[in-house]
């Protein structure tokens, strides 16, 4: 019973190291957003991109959101976490929409 319980354990262990390695090799960029602050905390991003953003992070502002960018098959897609209302997150959409894949992927990375 002891063996079955640990085989179950490292199992869901493996399967987390998985999923989050997966993860990991879709995601072009995470950007953290404080106080009406963008932050780029990992992959890269075009600087006009960035501009726009801090544009949308700044007015109005808003207090704690992660936005992260991942590649999907031919578009990149966008997911929002915190405290932000439907029309930041949908231009937040509009601003990584209007960017080819190719060009959100040769940016410079961190």
């Amino acid at each position: 019973m002891g063996v079955m319980i640990a085989a179950a354990i490292g199992l869901a262990i493996l399967l987390l190291l998985v999923w989050s390695s997966s993860r990991a090799a879709i995601t072009i960029a995470v950007l953290e957003i404080v106080d009406g602050k963008l932050q780029v905390t990992r992959g890269g991003l075009s600087p006009r991109v960035v501009s726009d953003l801090r544009d949308i992070a700044a007015r109005p502002k808003i207090r704690v959101a992660t936005v992260r960018i991942l590649r999907a098959k031919d578009h990149a897609r966008v997911e929002v976490h915190g405290d932000l209302d439907a029309n930041q997150v949908q231009r937040v959409r509009n601003v990584i929409g209007n960017v080819p894949l190719a060009q959100l992927v040769k940016a410079k990375r961190r």
